[in-house]
């Protein structure tokens, strides 16, 4: 996607959408050569006992210029293709391979609610990555990029919303210093601020972004790049907008016409 059209995106967006910075980097990995650092091949996993869910003949390369979002509807295999890539899981058939010492930067819904909620997010990055050598003032100045206010950092992380806890998720991936990015649905949450800025940091993590689409147990490329996919996330939003603006008046004032699409 062009400059201007990215631009042109950006300012189509509502105006509240703008109202404030935020960004997002993931530092450049370490090479560990041009090859698959993860690769699933022929590859069918079902889970025992469950007949009407599964996925068949996936066949996926990454390496070091790959950056992988996982999108389709809730229930279509996404996470178990994530757990698949990542090793938690291995095919019921074919083969997965990964390089001993590759980092993978993973997100979903789950690792957002699997942080440890009775610490502040200060106290759970300098805990979960002490090979940061980060002081409390450099993991602030970090979460202040993600994103999250300054008056957040020092509250219990059970005390923040889900687009909070989010941005601390992400700060945490980039402690960790991945190899690969394993994105699972990463703008449930964000608002559009924080979708461009991540939109960004994927696209200056060193080349172009895969996405692929999981539904019916089939994993097929998604026709276009992560840009398309977050153009697509504004109509989207915007039209949940205006349905809310319309379901609000409609409330205040139950006597008006309603348009007729």
């Amino acid at each position: 996607m062009g400059g201007e059209e990215a631009s042109a995106s950006v300012a189509s967006a509502p105006q509240k959408w703008s109202d404030y910075q935020v960004e997002f980097h993931f530092p450049e990995p370490t090479d560990l050569g041009s090859n698959s650092l993860m690769q699933l091949m022929d590859a069918d996993f079902k889970y025992p006992g469950r007949d009407d869910f599964g996925l068949k003949n996936v066949n996926i390369g990454i390496d070091m210029g790959s950056r992988v979002a996982i999108v389709g509807p809730n229930g279509a295999g996404k996470t178990t293709l994530m757990n698949l890539l990542s090793g938690d899981l291995e095919p019921t058939a074919g083969e997965s391979r990964r390089s001993a010492k590759l980092r993978i930067g993973r997100y979903n819904q789950h690792f957002v609610d699997a942080l440890s909620m009775d610490v502040n997010p200060v106290e759970y990055l300098m805990t979960k990555y002490p090979e940061s050598g980060l002081k409390p003032e450099g993991v602030r100045a970090m979460l202040g990029k993600f994103g999250l206010s300054g008056h957040h950092h020092l509250v219990p992380i059970v005390k923040l919303s889900g687009g909070q806890k989010a941005r601390v998720v992400f700060a945490g991936i980039s402690l960790s210093q991945p190899h690969i990015l394993l994105l699972d649905e990463p703008t449930n949450h964000l608002d559009m601020q924080s979708i461009d800025a991540l939109c960004d940091a994927v696209e200056e993590f060193g080349g172009g972004v895969v996405v692929w689409i999981v539904d019916n147990g089939e994993i097929t490329p998604y026709d276009g790049d992560f840009e398309d996919y977050r153009d697509e996330l504004i109509k989207e939003i915007s039209a949940e907008l205006d349905a809310d603006e319309e379901e609000a008046a409609a409330a205040a004032d139950p006597f008006k016409p309603k348009k007729v699409a």
